[in-house]
């Protein structure tokens, strides 16, 4: 277990460029905000999804790729498992198939024994095959890769033991399933799932090392919801987009697991299409933070007494094509991963929710930053 003030993060080379990857180990200065003495790790593997945090310093994270090791096509990506020391050394402890193409998002349960997976696929790659059907007449079937939703033990060592559990979502009117994220809403046992193919919203359970898919929300068409942020105190969070500019507000039932879209809130000043990266909640609960990287924009809402958001500032991101963001552990500087700018622009919360800009600090493709 680390006893120094660490971070990690990941690198991505979201474009396909060839360049270091990987998951880089660095000192935190929590006085000034400094992020020093980047060590990195697997620079082959693609961290483009924040890395998990779980007990005793070992963390958890997925390589996003569509082929597994000495294929030319399919077959899918890996999950990691590994333990960072108390000089912030990483060593890789556990290294499995995803079981689906493009792994893009994981998460821990909440008793730590289970990892959960899941899988953006493409709308690009589908084979088409011939077959007849029941009259004798030749059809054609046009197959995608599964969007799948993958349960993974945790073994007592830390280690990632067997895929014991899946859930797939298939195509629908045309569209196909991207799964882009996945969370454990905080003090319960649900999952949230955002599908930016089909423009739904899943919440999950866990039971005897099963997944129950409990309810599906449709959000506006066209809306590509990709990131979620829970509220501390209350069952809604909040959920962004990548082709609309609006933050969507949903309450959930801790124990069913029904939701339902509450309010939506413009996030700039000029609506357009925002391409939303990250959302974060401050650590006061008092405002939501999402990065649009369209428009290379932080926008600031603040919550009012039910939760419902309201804009009160945009400011630029401090570079180009922003993924992950991330709060300093006291809440008083936010992080923003600048992947084309190859640097990691602090930010300093101001009392009222604004920002101040910064340092920059130079990192490879920073895709995002967890304070371990």
């Amino acid at each position: 277990m680390t006893k120094g003030s660490y971070a990690a993060v990941g690198s991505w080379d979201w474009d396909g460029s060839d360049t270091q990857k990987g998951v880089n180990i660095c000192r935190v200065n929590e006085k000034t905000g400094t992020l020093s003495s980047f060590r990195n790790y697997v620079p082959d593997v693609k961290v483009g999804s924040p890395v998990v945090k779980g007990q005793d310093g070992f963390i958890y994270f997925v390589d996003e790729r569509k082929e597994l090791k000495g294929r030319k096509t399919g077959g899918g990506g890996y999950v990691f498992a590994a333990k960072v020391d108390e000089k912030g050394r990483l060593e890789v402890i556990s290294e499995e198939q995803s079981m689906a193409v493009t792994p893009s998002f994981c998460c821990l349960d909440q008793s730590g024994r289970y990892l959960i997976a899941v899988h953006h696929t493409s709308t690009r790659d589908s084979a088409t095959k011939l077959m007849k059907n029941s009259k004798g007449r030749v059809i054609q079937e046009i197959v995608n890769d599964d969007a799948a939703v993958v349960l993974f033990e945790i073994n007592s060592d830390g280690t990632i033991g067997k895929a014991v559990d899946f859930h797939c979502h298939a195509p629908k009117d045309g569209k196909v399933s991207l799964l882009h994220s996945v969370y454990r809403l905080p003090g319960s046992d649900l999952l949230i799932v955002c599908d930016k193919g089909l423009d739904q919203v899943y919440s999950y359970a866990i039971r005897r090392g099963r997944l129950i898919l409990k309810d599906i929300l449709e959000v506006p068409d066209g809306s590509d919801p990709r990131y979620a942020a829970f509220h501390p105190d209350k069952a809604m969070f909040y959920v962004n987009n990548e082709q609309t500019s609006k933050l969507y507000t949903v309450v959930i039932q801790k124990k069913t697991g029904r939701m339902k879209l509450l309010a939506e809130t413009e996030l700039l000043d000029q609506p357009l299409i925002g391409m939303a990266s990250d959302v974060l909640i401050s650590n006061d609960g008092r405002f939501v933070y999402t990065v649009l990287r369209f428009a290379d924009m932080i926008s600031i809402c603040s919550l009012d007494e039910k939760g419902i958001p309201s804009l009160v500032q945009t400011i630029p991101c401090g570079g180009a094509n922003a993924r992950g963001m991330a709060f300093s552990k006291d809440g008083r500087f936010l992080y923003v991963c600048n992947t084309e700018s190859d640097v990691i622009t602090v930010f300093k919360v101001q009392a009222d929710g604004k920002l101040k800009k910064g340092r920059d600090i130079h990192v490879n493709r920073p895709a995002n930053l967890c304070f371990l």
